[in-house]
């Protein structure tokens, strides 16, 4: 008999599990659907403001059947523009439906649509409904969310040696081409319809130039949704400080204006959700919904 490996000799040590950084909170199926309504209704916003040229020259829509929607986009393969927002969110999703967006997409020659789930997407089975189709989990987004609690009166996130200000007419090519440059993506046209549009607030942030953006919509039920940020923390850009300056000086500004729920994304989530991102949205007074799981086929050169 062989001697046994030293490893094998000493006691398995099981790590301590490590609390999360953030509150994580008990979402029931009414809350989730206005926490995915928020982001909805800000998409919805935002494709009415598209230029009419833009939006043809880039095969750009936005569809509604009932509570449903879905967006298209024939030039720009990105997932915001080719994804069902809320299948089976407000109401319980259909095989028979499945079906036809996916027809729509292949008809459309869009090889790689998005569907978003998460625990309370009906019915249970929808995950595997996609999987049975191809499609296949790729990764996801932590949702998160706070109320209108105020924030205590001295500042969180110390901006030294940065500004944060809002977009104005006169910075708005600069906030534009800056996200643009980022994404290399040509949405110019679209992202200066945003300036100045009720509802919308921009932010840039400033250290020798534009360093970091977001936006928040905010829509006459007082809901907000924050978004259109980059670079993307954790996955553009290794610091979270930044944006976490951002995200307070949004919170400020929403709740003066009246918003009554704030929804946003970590994009880069951790299984241990004990990272940056979450301490400092724990700062800020969000907590944790739940993790929404996104589906698409692979690409075509994975294999």
């Amino acid at each position: 008999m062989q001697p046994a490996a030293l490893s094998e000799l000493q006691p398995l040590v099981t790590p301590e599990p490590r609390s999360p950084a953030i509150g994580i909170d008990e979402i029931f199926g009414d809350l989730s659907r206005v926490i995915e309504r928020a982001e909805v209704d800000a998409w919805l916003d935002l494709y009415r403001a598209a230029p009419a040229d833009f939006a043809a020259r880039q095969g750009l829509a936005i569809a509604e059947d009932g509570d449903l929607v879905w967006t298209t986009c024939t030039t720009i393969p990105f997932i915001h523009f080719n994804c069902v927002k809320n299948l089976g969110v407000d109401s319980a999703a259909t095989e028979s439906r499945l079906d036809t967006l996916l027809r729509h997409y292949r008809d459309a020659g869009i090889l790689r649509p998005w569907f978003y789930t998460n625990p309370h997407t009906e019915p249970a089975t929808l995950s595997c409904w996609l999987e049975a189709r191809g499609l296949q989990r790729q990764g996801g987004w932590e949702r998160i969310f706070r109320d209108a609690t105020p924030l205590p009166a001295e500042p969180l996130f110390p901006t030294e040696d940065v500004s944060v200000e809002r977009v104005t007419p006169a910075t708005a090519r600069e906030w534009a081409g800056f996200i643009d440059s980022q994404y290399r993506l040509p949405t110019s046209p679209w992202l200066l319809a945003l300036a100045g549009r009720r509802g919308w607030h921009h932010y840039m942030l400033r250290r020798d130039g534009a360093a970091a953006v977001r936006s928040m919509f905010i829509g006459t039920d007082g809901m907000a949704w924050s978004g259109i940020d980059a670079p993307v923390p954790g996955i553009m850009a290794p610091s979270f400080d930044l944006d976490a300056m951002l995200g307070e000086a949004m919170v400020r500004d929403g709740l003066a204006a009246g918003a009554k729920l704030f929804v946003a994304d970590i994009e880069a989530p951790q299984a241990e959700r004990d990272g940056p991102a979450y301490r400092n949205y724990a700062r800020l007074g969000f907590k944790l919904a739940y993790f929404r799981s996104h589906y698409s086929y692979l690409p075509a050169n994975s294999g």
